[in-house]
């Protein structure tokens, strides 16, 4: 989360846009086939409130021209995962499968993560997560929404989810507000092509799907 200096992993991608996006998409496409196509099997994309302030940059997609820790890596990778989810919804719906693509985020969950993630040399982005913890709640309950899509009967199909209390931070699952930069389907569908041609991996049965999404 939010790695200090631009690192390049042992694949060649940017790190925090291959944890997030380009690994899990990878991921999701390989075990597709698995899945079994019939009402109640699902497919939740962990996203996070940060997404809200990310941007799809096509020209700095990996950080190649300039690296913000958050506000530009992890922002947009998770912007990313929620484009991710909603752009799988679509295809399923196309394709006619019963397969449920849903969302969430944990809000604030009080882990090691916004201390260790950051770096030991970022001290104002701990000293910002050290004031924000009196907003957090604890990882059970930072859990909770990506429980809530996987199993609850009233998620529904591109749903998310996220924690319904005070900034959302905390509290219990209830569905969230989709960020506009989000429901972009141009946007969408380019980025889907760029994770496929990057991890050379592609969800077969829906690009063999006789119907395909509008733009």
């Amino acid at each position: 989360m939010a790695i200090p200096a631009r690192e390049i992993t042992v694949d060649g991608f940017e790190r925090q846009f291959a944890t997030n996006v380009l690994g899990p998409f990878a991921l999701t496409a390989l075990l597709f086939e698995s899945i079994r196509p019939r009402p109640g099997s699902r497919i939740v994309t962990v996203s996070s409130i940060a997404g809200a302030f990310g941007r799809i940059d096509f020209d700095n997609l990996q950080g190649e021209r300039r690296y913000s820790p958050m506000m530009q890596a992890y922002a947009q990778s998770k912007l990313a995962d929620l484009i991710f989810a909603l752009e799988l919804q679509r295809r399923l719906t196309a394709a006619h499968s019963p397969i449920m693509s849903t969302a969430a985020h944990p809000g604030y969950a009080n882990t090691n993560l916004q201390i260790s993630g950051p770096g030991d040399d970022n001290l104002s982005m701990k000293i910002m997560m050290r004031l924000m913890s009196s907003l957090s709640q604890d990882p059970p309950d930072g859990a909770l929404p990506t429980l809530f899509a996987a199993v609850a009967p009233t998620a529904e199909p591109g749903g998310y989810y996220g924690p319904g209390g005070l900034f959302h931070l905390k509290g219990a699952p209830t569905v969230a507000k989709i960020p506009a930069a989000a429901k972009d389907r141009a946007v969408a569908k380019r980025l889907w092509d760029q994770a496929e041609r990057l991890t050379g991996v592609t969800f077969a049965s829906l690009v063999n799907s006789p119907r395909a999404p509008t733009y």
